[in-house]
């Protein structure tokens, strides 16, 4: 028996390495171990982030599919595996529904849905750097550049570095990767990136395994901000003034108060000189405070009237 679960153990361990064990893992469902597959995607997820070549969109996407498909064929129904589904249509939108797996028809038709709904997810900018040497940069196994996106959701990316090694990483590129890191050597960006050729011929040999075409992606310019215009209302304005010109009267009358002191002569109000300079000082300050006051009535009246907006 011990020997039995360790040699189990090994051939998981074995089976679960990137494509071999997404392999295994379908075919644990065709057996009817739903508990084995749950193992196997669970150590072909970073497996396949670690696979020597580039990738298809296909292949991606067969794990994802299969991520969120196996907990169904375990009875359980739960909202985080249909988004799996999501996301592995958005990587690979040929994917077609594996009836050896699960032929229900119900499902089937909701998976097609979904086909139609990821296609109207928002993109998001895959953010390839212009200068990156001889590194060529892939989404789902699909070459990328500067300025391209893709829908939404989680993404396998690669990474050819200029020695020929391939790594990858999973990734929602909700943050900008860093692409130039994926390679565990310094990439020369003093060499020019190549520019890609069009083939005029390609759809003569049209690979189905492919995902979606990269879209196009312009970086958003933020809106200028418009400075609304301030208008007081009409009825503060007034009430202002009023305030303004009563103040003015008041400070006004204070200030005729202050002089008839000076004036005074008989008996006189002040008994030394610089008293009586102190005096003229303070009426002329409350003067002036008036007939400033005065101004700001007048103004905010004026305003009011016309409908000056600042």
């Amino acid at each position: 028996m011990v020997l039995f679960s360790l040699g189990f153990a090994v051939s998981t361990a074995w089976a679960g390495a990137g494509l071999d064990g997404v392999s295994a893992a379908r075919q644990a469902l065709v057996d009817g171990d739903t508990e084995r597959a749950s193992v196997l995607l669970m150590q072909a997820r970073p497996n396949l982030a670690s696979e020597p070549g580039i990738l298809t969109a296909k292949q991606i996407a067969e794990l994802v599919y299969l991520e969120g498909l196996t907990p169904r064929i375990a009875g359980l129904e739960r909202e985080q595996d249909v988004d799996k589904w999501r996301d592995a249509l958005t990587i690979y939108p040929s994917l077609r529904w594996d009836r050896e797996l699960l032929n229900d028809k119900a499902l089937r038709g909701y998976f097609e849905a979904l086909r139609a709904e990821v296609s109207q997810r928002e993109p998001v900018p895959t953010r390839v750097p212009a200068k990156r040497g001889l590194l060529r940069a892939y989404v789902d196994g699909v070459e990328h550049s500067e300025s391209q996106a893709v829908r939404t959701g989680q993404h396998l990316i690669q990474v050819q570095c200029p020695d020929g090694e391939v790594r990858g990483q999973w990734t929602d590129l909700q943050k900008a990767p860093d692409w130039l890191d994926l390679c565990p050597n310094p990439v020369d960006l003093a060499v020019p990136t190549p520019v890609a050729e069009i083939d005029e011929f390609a759809m003569d040999d049209v690979d189905l395994s492919q995902g979606p075409e990269p879209l196009p992606w312009v970086e958003p310019v933020a809106p200028a901000r418009v400075r609304q215009p301030l208008r007081i209302p009409d009825r503060t304005l007034w009430i202002g003034a009023g305030v303004a010109g009563a103040l003015s009267v008041a400070t006004y009358a204070a200030a005729l108060a202050a002089r008839a002191k000076y004036d005074r002569t008989d008996p006189p109000e002040f008994n030394a000189v610089s008293e009586l300079d102190a005096q003229r000082r303070k009426t002329n300050r409350l003067v002036g405070t008036s007939g400033g006051l005065l101004l700001v009535a007048g103004g905010l009246s004026a305003v009011a009237v016309v409908g000056v907006e600042f």
